[in-house]
């Protein structure tokens, strides 16, 4: 795992409507291994098609602010770099996943990437060290690593929680003694990984 790549990312839509909606904002913050390389962040905003006023109070991002800003597919070879050979990491990170095949497509580019969600690794990392929790947020996780949340809902600040969440769970599952994250996402992947003896 200390050699794996990671590149940590949080998405800001419009809305949750994958079909309708659009990413209006996207951060993407390596890691090699367990180090963040905040320096190399990446983060954008985005133009959009259509803009929904009422999703300002949820990510911040008015109007005026997209006015000079790139299209999604004016800066998807910036983003296609950021993530090129990386494994992708995320709170609920399955719909940020689904925004990003749906906006590289639009795009004329077949997106595919193996990725994992901080709220599956903490349900491995709870299994191991006997401190499971049934249903996270990221404030839940956050409390329990003591990382800072002063601010949220800006893709950069959501994704170096994250970032800073995932450190902290690789150094216990490192602990424990898992050395490739390949079995992690194993573990992950079984169905009936809450109903059965672990097998690592």
């Amino acid at each position: 795992m200390r050699e794996e790549k990671f590149a940590v990312v949080d998405v800001e839509t419009t809305g949750l409507n994958v079909k309708k909606d659009e990413i209006i904002s996207i951060a993407i913050i390596p890691m090699d291994g367990l180090k963040i390389l905040f320096s190399e962040a990446y983060y954008r905003i985005l133009k959009p098609r259509r803009f929904k006023i009422d999703s300002v109070k949820y990510h911040g991002i008015t109007p005026r602010m997209v006015e000079e800003a790139p299209t999604f597919c004016e800066v998807k070879e910036e983003i296609l770099e950021k993530l090129n050979e990386r494994i992708i990491v995320g709170y609920s990170i399955n719909l940020d996943i689904e925004f990003l095949k749906k906006s590289f497509k639009e795009c004329e580019v077949v997106f595919e990437c193996k990725y994992v969600d901080i709220a599956d690794v903490e349900k491995l990392v709870g299994r191991l060290f006997g401190d499971y929790m049934k249903d996270v947020t990221l404030e839940d996780l956050a409390k329990k690593y003591g990382v800072d949340v002063a601010y949220r809902h800006s893709a950069l600040s959501d994704a170096y929680i994250t970032a800073q969440i995932f450190q902290m769970q690789l150094l216990r599952l490192l602990k424990y003694g898992l050395r490739k994250f390949e079995d992690v996402l194993r573990a992950i992947k079984k169905e009936d990984f809450y109903d059965k003896p672990l097998m690592l």
